[in-house]
């Protein structure tokens, strides 16, 4: 059965630990939920196409690379190439440009939260994950301001917390957690919406 092009899309951002708690919040999250996740990756582009394997393995989720398919689409993980900037289209579709993302870090978190924003408004959001620096934090305030939300990992079970520390000193993360918990409130989050579009 053809998988339906996502009308809610996360943004999952990580920089140094990143791979291993992105695994860890797949791994628990159940699949057949109406969404559809960005992976934003800091990372050498040698290691880019084993990415898939390395967090996808053993989850319900399909991980994929953005070559594959330029749609993202319900229960499945797309990850931003590392070299090439990403553009939302108006169908939705994103599009590779020749141009390398902006600033220190590939991709970059910042774009890729600007066009999220701009281009889902509340129905998006993001998850900081553990990573060095502090790519993100500026797009923040814009991205709850078009009515995204904004939740990060727990200090406690970061390789580096840096990241996360630097999206919460915004004062935009709603949620804070570990892999596990940021997995069941995403469940719960979805289901709430879910019923709320319904009633």
């Amino acid at each position: 059965m053809p998988r339906l092009k996502a009308k809610q899309v996360w943004l999952l951002a990580a920089s140094m630990g990143g791979p291993q708690a992105v695994k860890a919040f797949l791994d628990m999250l159940p699949n057949g939920l109406p969404v559809g996740f960005i992976y934003a990756q800091h990372i050498d582009p040698h290691f880019e196409r084993s990415l898939p394997q390395a967090v996808g393995r053993h989850s319900e989720w399909p991980v994929r690379l953005f070559s594959e398919h330029p749609c993202v689409r319900e229960g499945e993980v797309v990850i931003a190439p590392i070299q090439h900037e990403l553009r939302f289209s108006n169908d939705g579709c994103m599009h590779a440009l020749e141009t390398p993302w902006d600033g220190p870090y590939s991709p970059s978190i910042e774009q890729m939260m600007c066009s999220l924003a701009q281009h889902y408004g509340q129905n998006c959001g993001v998850i900081v994950f553990s990573g060095m620096g502090s790519d993100g934090s500026i797009s923040g305030p814009l991205m709850v301001e078009a009515g995204g939300v904004i939740w990060a990992q727990d200090d406690k079970t970061c390789a580096c917390p840096s990241q996360p520390d630097a999206m919460r000193a915004t004062g935009c993360v709603s949620f804070t957690g570990n892999p596990f918990d940021l997995a069941n409130r995403l469940v719960t989050y979805i289901n709430n919406n879910l019923q709320a579009t319904a009633a």
